[in-house]
């Protein structure tokens, strides 16, 4: 095998970043993890990527990144990374996540992290988004929304009080930073898990799977679909299963059919033609 039927996938997300090596038979050769860095510095990740992964030159480089959408920084972040690859291909995390979680076809992918969107796919290959317009807009539903409505109630702000959350009560009331933002979010989990006794956590966690449910329907409006709408949860507010069968409950019965998704995203930045899937064309 040479080099050059090599392919570098890479899924550039906030926290971390996740690399796969395949090759041209579609085998996943070998995978890392390392911290996350803005994607203007992904060249100064690359020579480790290199290392740890043990390739010398590269057919194809897939980046999935956050911070990607515009066609302005698409370009930029291929031009980026030309000299690494035969050929380049850039898109946001949100298609490359789509992709992963339906290997390309059609299907309506609801993602609940930070922050929340619905991106949607019909068969025709028409595109839709719903949400995603960050925190001061929208992301209902999302980790940082969740984690803001408790901050809100004066009853469960006493009880997050309880943990090593001290910077949360520093940062709330004041204009949302990248940092405040992380802070907020991340006491999503401990509110979802109050949910389980707390008649008012309950209400914030069944009123963000609502949230993300009008997500869904909002994305897959006026497109065109089979008799049973694909829909795939991705993100870590769906790690709670109660706010998973809360979501899934009032879908499942309407036309919708809820799958796993079919693969993690950097393989599937890897292996698939996701230039031919992403909104970009």
């Amino acid at each position: 095998m040479t080099s050059r039927s090599l392919s570098l996938g890479i899924d550039l997300g906030r926290t971390w970043l996740q690399a796969c090596l395949a090759d041209q038979a579609g085998r996943v050769l070998r995978r890392c993890r390392l911290p996350s860095v803005p994607w203007m510095h992904l060249p100064d990740v690359l020579p480790h990527l290199r290392r740890l992964l043990r390739f010398r030159t590269l057919r194809r480089l897939t980046l999935g990144s956050t911070g990607l959408w515009t066609p302005k920084s698409l370009a930029a972040a291929r031009r980026l990374l030309r000299p690494w690859a035969d050929r380049i291909t850039a898109i946001s995390d949100v298609e490359l996540a789509h992709a992963a979680a339906f290997s390309g076809g059609p299907g309506i992918l609801v993602i609940a992290g930070t922050g929340s969107i619905a991106i949607a796919r019909d068969r025709r290959g028409r595109w839709r988004r719903a949400g995603g317009w960050g925190q001061l807009l929208g992301d209902e539903g999302s980790g940082f929304w969740i984690g803001r409505a408790a901050l809100r109630n004066p009853l469960l702000r006493r009880r997050l009080r309880q943990g090593p959350y001290d910077d949360v009560f520093l940062t709330h009331g004041l204009p949302p930073t990248p940092e405040s933002v992380r802070i907020i979010a991340s006491l999503a989990p401990r509110v979802l898990r109050l949910a389980r006794t707390d008649p008012q956590a309950r209400h914030i966690r069944d009123e963000a799977a609502r949230h993300l449910r009008a997500l869904a329907r909002q994305a897959g409006r006026s497109l065109h679909w089979e008799r049973l709408i694909p829909v795939c949860c991705w993100g870590g507010v769906f790690r709670d299963r109660a706010l998973n069968v809360e979501f899934q409950r009032e879908l499942g019965q309407q036309h919708y059919r809820i799958l796993r998704p079919r693969m993690a995203a950097d393989i599937a930045a890897a292996m698939l033609p996701i230039d031919r899937v992403s909104t970009r064309g």
